[in-house]
């Protein structure tokens, strides 16, 4: 009986792996078709970005930068280093965290 339901796990676990990447797949050869075809394969999606800075005082300094235009793919999945318009459009203000504490080389250093 245990090895029946492993057995059934891992033929699950396989099949949406393999449907995963068939998806993917799918996605990025009609994005390569666009591109081919028209070019309407890339936007342009005003983001907004604040920066998040962690001072040594355990503070947050917050600063925002100036929105700007940034090149997205119109796609499901990020392709070519570029992330999906969609997303960019759901989520146009981008929040970038920097630690400004100690420099931590190795983890064991507490």
């Amino acid at each position: 009986m245990g090895r029946r339901i492993l057995r059934y796990v891992r033929r699950t676990l396989a099949a949406l792996v393999l449907l995963a990447a068939l998806i993917w797949t799918a996605d990025w050869l009609a994005l390569r078709h666009r591109v081919a075809q028209d070019g309407e394969a890339y936007g342009e999606v005003e983001v907004r970005y604040r920066i998040a800075l962690h001072l040594k005082n355990r503070r947050i300094d917050q600063r925002s930068e100036k929105p700007r235009m940034v090149e997205c793919v119109r796609s499901m999945f990020p392709h070519y280093d570029d992330p999906p318009c969609w997303y960019l459009e759901r989520h146009p203000d981008q929040i970038e965290d920097l630690d400004g504490g100690r420099w931590h080389f190795f983890y064991g250093d507490e």
